[in-house]
């Protein structure tokens, strides 16, 4: 079973899970608004279990994906994340075919992760309170600031006050996986990292085939309601997208959990979050999000990223400095 050998290999995977976790929504925006999200998902969560299960098979154990001694108590807690994880997922894919991902990471994600950091930090203390709290308050104005860019052009390019709502519930979903899965990593009988993102992946999937369909018929971002099979009559290309979407992500998500063995999930979530900037850039430089904003956006991305360096080292240095 492949572990870091230190700190400074974790950084590099965390680093890695960023830029995963900042990617994958890109599938989706692919599509250029000619597929509905709802349909997305359902390829998206086939490619998180395959790419979790294809990881699993080649850095994990023998016995990584499901074995007769597996703690089901342990199990379930990463099950349950999944399925947690999965509704705020979904929300957030909803905001992003409404107002883009130069808002919708920030304001979702943002709230995921003061919540998910502060729920795992009270489980697992890695580092001494203080800084961690400084660091996640830095990290946490950095994207604040993202969202203030995005609000100074709303002047030009009015958001949806319905995506942000949606960001917003997404991301009190999305904060409480982290503690759920970390149930599953501590403890005697704990899973390791690649056993725990196959039981994760397969609650995403569970949530995906349990709630996706009712979305389908109800849906929360608004516009008419989409009948199946137009799922079986999208282009073939369309569903590649959304599998490699997931595929991404769980990519990320392996690597975010084998780094949180070494420095405790509390700071693997913190900079998986910084996905975010990742997603910012994507919408900025790629999808043109920002065309024409006014000088004020781009004054409010500079200190973003300026925020965010300085959490990322002071968590970074806390850390460093119990080794």
């Amino acid at each position: 079973m492949y572990e870091p050998a230190g700190f400074g290999v974790s950084m590099v995977l965390m680093a890695l899970c960023m830029l995963c976790w900042g990617s994958w929504a890109n599938a989706f925006s692919l599509t250029r608004g000619k597929h509905r999200f709802e349909l997305f998902y359902w390829d998206y969560a086939i490619g998180v279990l395959l790419g979790s299960l294809a990881l699993a098979a080649w850095l994990g154990p023998a016995s990584a994906i499901f074995h007769g001694s597996m703690d089901m108590g342990n199990a379930g807690w990463a099950l349950l994340a999944g399925v947690v994880f999965n509704i705020g997922n979904v929300l957030l894919v909803a905001a992003v075919s409404l107002t883009g991902m130069s808002v919708a990471f920030p304001v979702c994600c943002g709230l995921a992760l003061l919540i998910g950091v502060g729920l795992s930090w009270c489980i697992e203390p890695a580092v001494p309170g203080a800084p961690m709290a400084v660091g996640a308050i830095l990290i946490l104005l950095s994207m604040i600031m993202d969202a203030a860019a995005y609000r100074a052009m709303s002047i030009q390019t009015k958001a949806s006050l319905r995506g942000i709502v949606i960001a917003i519930i997404g991301g009190l979903f999305m904060g409480a996986f982290p503690p759920c899965l970390q149930k599953a990593l501590v403890g005697p009988e704990k899973l390791d990292p690649y056993a725990a993102a196959v039981m994760l992946a397969a609650g995403v999937l569970l949530c995906t085939l349990a709630t996706n369909y009712l979305l389908m018929r109800r849906p929360i971002a608004g516009g008419e309601p989409v009948l199946m099979r137009a799922y079986f009559t999208a282009p073939i290309t369309f569903h590649a997208l959304g599998i490699i979407g997931g595929a991404v992500w769980a990519a990320g998500g392996v690597l975010n959990f084998i780094a949180g063995g070494k420095v405790g999930m509390a700071i693997s979530y913190a900079f998986g979050m910084g996905g975010v900037l990742v997603a910012a850039l994507w919408g900025v430089f790629v999808w043109r999000e920002f065309r024409g904003a006014p000088r004020r956006s781009y004054h409010c991305l500079s200190a973003m990223f300026l925020l965010f360096a300085a959490g990322v080292a002071v968590i970074a240095w806390a850390k460093y400095t119990m080794q």
